[in-house]
């Protein structure tokens, strides 16, 4: 299959080259990699491509005096190509449309080298994504590891048909990993339904790997609802919580909790009690009460009470934690612990 794939800057470069051999140019001609990988091929055939790009360069190539400036870099289509002629400001842009993919599997890494989080017994490739999830963590803001230092996971189900790869997804549901599947039976699966988990096919072009791995780090998080309305207030208890590593869904009021947390799961909900039309503790009952996707998730109050007879009454209606306020980053980093180890 990958035979017939052309590889982008070999041909981009074959072109300038055959003009440069039957012009005698003055121009100086400059070609941006912006790939972001060594070897990449466009899944459409060479003969086209190559038209393509004669098409699209040589007229201006041709017109040049003093300098051709031409960039490559990957979009969702496949490729774009830029240049830009002597002093002219105006671009001059094309997309090439074709699958992206590395022609030949990723080299396997020294799992010796300091940049791998990974012990001996990893396979080659496991190791080959840590090593690109390291080169492209500069670039994108990845991580190898979370705050407890569990490394990433990767699933290598290359091996399964489509009805096996569907099986799979169907009873693991999102299981925390990285699944890397065999590019034509992810293609097939993905005509057929949404794949919500990450997932790579191999082989792959490293901005898959990006979101993949942005994925898996989403899935990772501690999702918390946090109903408050006082806006400062809500505004404040959302900032900590993401500082400190959860994904937060806010509600302005107790019915606009209740009604996100009657159609979403959560890990934890965040309740002010004295909200406007319906309490917090009033949000926590109606949940239990209805059988809801949250009838187990932890209830926590936010609150200003102080009397233990009011506070007995909060828990008598389904709450299961009460934390008074205003609580502190420090004070919601010791609580949200047990919950984010587990």
């Amino acid at each position: 299959m990958m035979n017939n794939n052309s590889h982008v800057l070999e041909i981009i470069q074959g072109v300038i080259a055959r003009f440069c051999k039957a012009d005698n140019t003055e121009a100086a001609i400059t070609l941006i990699n912006k790939l972001q990988c060594n070897y990449i091929c466009l899944q459409v055939s060479p003969e086209q491509m190559i038209t393509q790009c004669e098409a699209f360069i040589l007229p201006s190539l041709k017109a040049a005096k003093s300098h051709f400036v031409l960039t490559v870099e990957a979009n969702l289509q496949g490729i774009n190509l830029n240049y830009w002629v002597d002093s002219n400001p105006e671009m001059h842009t094309i997309d090439i449309h074709g699958l992206l993919a590395t022609r030949e599997p990723i080299s396997s890494v020294d799992a010796s080298k300091e940049f791998i989080c990974a012990a001996n017994s990893k396979d080659d490739l496991e190791q080959s994504i840590y090593y690109l999830v390291n080169l492209s963590a500069q670039n994108y803001g990845l991580k190898l590891a979370d705050s407890n230092n569990n490394a990433l996971k990767i699933e290598d189900a290359r091996h399964l048909s489509t009805d096996q790869l569907a099986c799979n997804f169907l009873n693991n549901g999102a299981s925390g990993s990285i699944k890397v599947c065999a590019f034509d039976a992810l293609s097939e699966l993905q005509s057929q339904q949404t794949i919500a988990q990450p997932v790579l096919a191999w082989p792959f072009f490293d901005t898959d790997l990006v979101n993949a791995v942005n994925n898996l780090n989403t899935y990772s998080k501690l999702s918390v609802l946090v109903a408050d309305d006082s806006l400062p207030s809500q505004v404040a208890t959302k900032v900590m919580l993401e500082m400190l590593g959860c994904a937060v869904t806010c509600a302005e009021n107790g019915s606009s909790a209740l009604l996100i947390a009657q159609q979403e799961p959560f890990d934890l909900l965040l309740l002010d009690e004295r909200m406007p039309g319906m309490f917090g503790s009033d949000v926590a009952q109606q949940l239990i009460k209805q059988n809801t996707p949250n009838d187990n998730t932890p209830k926590v109050i936010l609150t200003g009470i102080t009397e233990e007879q009011q506070i007995a009454q909060l828990f008598e209606k389904g709450v299961t934690h009460y934390l008074q306020k205003p609580v502190t980053k420090a004070v919601l980093e010791e609580f949200i612990k047990p919950w984010q180890a587990a």
